[in-house]
């Protein structure tokens, strides 16, 4: 990556940005550590070449590596080892880790809020976070409510994402129930609208699209943005 370059053009176009991935299925965290290890501590440090304060997303786990089973207590143990040792870099390098549950077609290991929430208890370091994805949580939670608040004020960003990936708005979300929850923890982190409007061919085996969600982008763009803004606006989160 031409993180110097990167970095010249964000500042030009007076652009922020935060940094989030998911693991290359021979760096998947509970099967080879080491490799874990190396590979997000060298993301940390592109991270905080392009003037981004934070890492996150599913930084545990291959998206669709699956072991026909539930996360063994080794399993946990060894994510818990390195995420640490990550979040100590991650520390040196003034950034916040998040991490992000996913639902159970794309990993084993963490799906639920409750568990992310466990995880960080876990690793016990004051720059770790809590990600969420509305995406992910219309499939594996009970509702989208509790979740939030039940992270309270460990949940320092959200994917904004619609049932299907498309326009937000025009799905299955429960929407009011997103934002009445992020009013309630007081939330003041960013609101990401997650959509895949052009994706390579890493993105489209990862997230399983094999289809056009969007549509038109300018669409997406227009229409996603400005129903996000109004129900950011309704319940009083800043923006």
């Amino acid at each position: 990556m031409d993180v110097a370059g990167t970095r010249e053009l964000l500042d030009q176009h007076d652009i922020g940005c935060t940094c989030s991935l998911g693991l290359p299925r021979d760096v998947h965290l509970p099967f080879y550590p080491e490799k874990a290890e190396e590979f997000l501590k060298k993301a940390v440090d592109v991270t905080a070449g392009l003037g981004s304060t934070a890492l996150s997303g599913a930084i545990y786990t291959n998206r669709g590596t699956l072991t026909g089973g539930p996360p063994s207590e080794e399993e946990m143990e060894t994510v818990v080892r390195v995420l640490k040792r990550v979040a100590h870099h991650a520390a040196s390098r003034d950034l916040q880790l998040g991490i992000e549950p996913v639902n159970r077609y794309e990993s084993y290991l963490v799906n639920l809020a409750e568990q992310v929430g466990d995880i960080l208890k876990r690793i016990d370091e004051p720059n770790m976070f809590a990600h969420l994805d509305t995406y992910h949580m219309n499939i594996e939670e009970k509702g989208f409510y509790e979740p939030i608040v039940g992270l309270g004020d460990k949940l320092k960003y959200i994917h904004l994402s619609e049932s299907d990936r498309g326009t937000p708005g025009t799905g299955n979300v429960h929407w009011n129930d997103v934002f009445r929850g992020l009013r309630d923890i007081g939330y003041d982190g960013y609101l990401v609208m997650e959509s895949f409007a052009a994706i390579n061919k890493d993105i489209a085996g990862a997230t399983a699209i094999w289809r056009d969600v969007v549509g038109n982008p300018e669409t997406l763009i227009r229409d996603g943005l400005s129903f996000l803004r109004n129900k950011a606006a309704e319940y009083e989160i800043p923006t």
